[in-house]
């Protein structure tokens, strides 16, 4: 529309006729109707496809996932129950430590000097380490030996760094409810039966 108000009208030499358009037919790109649907068939298939190989690779995806969520459920079963496992031993050394404190050793294991004696014959004890490492038994006077027959070991104290007083315990628990030292143990008892370490 003009300012005037009059309808500006594209004369008709201007506009593209039927007879002047170009013709998609003289450029060789003209397509029928069942050509363009075979195209698009075509397309959609091989969209189809496409989505089927990402839904293929999500579920390969979960499983992987869901078999790692299950290997990682199972470490920390296995974490917990070690962990329960221990507690256990601990409670168990805990009564240990007061009666043998309390009564001297239990029955059926050797006086605390005998135990003393038989640590003298290995090199798994080491008084030196034992007295670096705990520094309130080296303040307290009492020998390395004698503090790890009586308390030590109940405490899960290592008496040096070859021998693991707790892994000795969980591999043996009938160690520490013997009422046992477990170093003492080990040498009087333990390696001849071969007991395991840990």
């Amino acid at each position: 529309m003009s300012l005037t108000g009059e309808k500006n009208e594209m004369p008709a030499a201007d506009a593209p006729s039927a007879e002047t358009a170009p013709s998609d037919a003289g450029r060789g790109t003209t397509r029928s109707h069942s050509e363009i649907q075979a195209l698009l068939r075509s397309e959609i298939e091989a969209l189809r496809q496409s989505l089927d190989d990402r839904i293929r690779e999500l579920v390969a995806l979960t499983d992987q996932m869901e078999n790692i969520g299950a290997g990682i459920r199972a470490e920390a079963d296995a974490e917990i129950a070690d962990l329960k496992d221990r507690h256990a031993v601990e409670l168990i050394l805990a009564g240990v430590r007061e009666r043998s404190q309390r009564d001297g050793t239990f029955e059926g294991v050797p006086a605390f000097q005998h135990q003393i004696d038989t640590l003298g014959d290995t090199e798994l004890f080491d008084p030196a380490w034992y007295l670096e490492v705990y520094a309130d038994v080296r303040e307290s006077g009492i020998s390395p030996k004698e503090h790890y027959v009586r308390s030590g070991a109940f405490e899960g104290r290592d008496p040096g760094p070859h021998f693991s007083t707790m892994s000795y315990y969980m591999a043996n628990p009938d160690v520490a409810q013997a009422g046992w030292p477990a170093l003492a143990h080990y040498v009087a008892i333990g390696k001849a039966d071969g007991r395991p370490l840990s």
